[in-house]
């Protein structure tokens, strides 16, 4: 749930009522087919299947599994280490939602046992500015201040969609579906902290799991 409001820190904050069919709230022409995805999942349940959508922020931390990073701040760190500098797209100000890793874990388990049928959850538990990540990020390897990138050579690094999307744009959601209906207390509340005291310099390359 994005806008590309390329670093403008007053990006509307939404709710999951905010996209039932119908409502005022349209999608963008890049991001009009994954909702479309979403809310043909949604209206299975109109047809005996139990269909459930939940739609990730940024996911922070490190899974336990074969892919072992996500995407948005692996991405940060891969340029870095490659160039010597930490880099935000524009200003820095775009904001977004995050989730730790584990209690992404724990809302998906939640879901397959609890959530009702057509369901649809935003993840989330904090969030913050661009910036601010890239900031922590190079503190954290040890590194320069972080430096602003213009859209297009931010493009031509981490292609279209990362750039402008991932990395340049607010998504700032707020999910109380899932603690209200299945119990869901997430325990991670900043990706700042996370940063601090998680990510270090040093190691090979992070790498991204799609």
């Amino acid at each position: 749930m994005g806008d590309d409001a390329r670093g403008e820190r007053s990006a509307r904050v939404f709710d999951e009522d905010d996209l039932r069919p119908g409502g005022a709230w349209q999608p963008t022409g890049d991001k009009a087919a994954r909702v479309a995805t979403d809310r043909v999942v949604v209206e299975a349940s109109r047809r005996d299947v139990r269909s459930v959508v939940l739609c990730n922020s940024l996911i922070y931390g490190h899974g336990r599994g074969l892919g072992r990073d996500s995407v948005q701040i692996p991405a940060l760190v891969n340029v870095a280490r490659a160039t010597g500098t930490v880099r935000h797209v524009g200003p820095g100000e775009n904001i977004w939602s995050t989730v730790h890793i584990d209690d992404v874990v724990d809302l998906y388990l939640r879901a397959l046992t609890g959530a009702p049928a057509g369901s649809f959850y935003f993840v989330e538990n904090g969030e913050a500015s661009f910036g601010d990540i890239a900031r922590a990020v190079a503190r954290a390897l040890g590194l320069p201040p972080a430096q602003p990138w213009d859209v297009d050579s931010a493009v031509d690094e981490w292609g279209y969609e990362l750039a402008r999307y991932a990395l340049g744009s607010n998504s700032r959601v707020r999910g109380t579906r899932a603690r209200q209906e299945l119990g869901w207390s997430p325990e991670h509340s900043s990706v700042l902290d996370w940063i601090r005291h998680e990510l270090r310099g040093g190691g090979p390359p992070a790498h991204t799991a799609e």
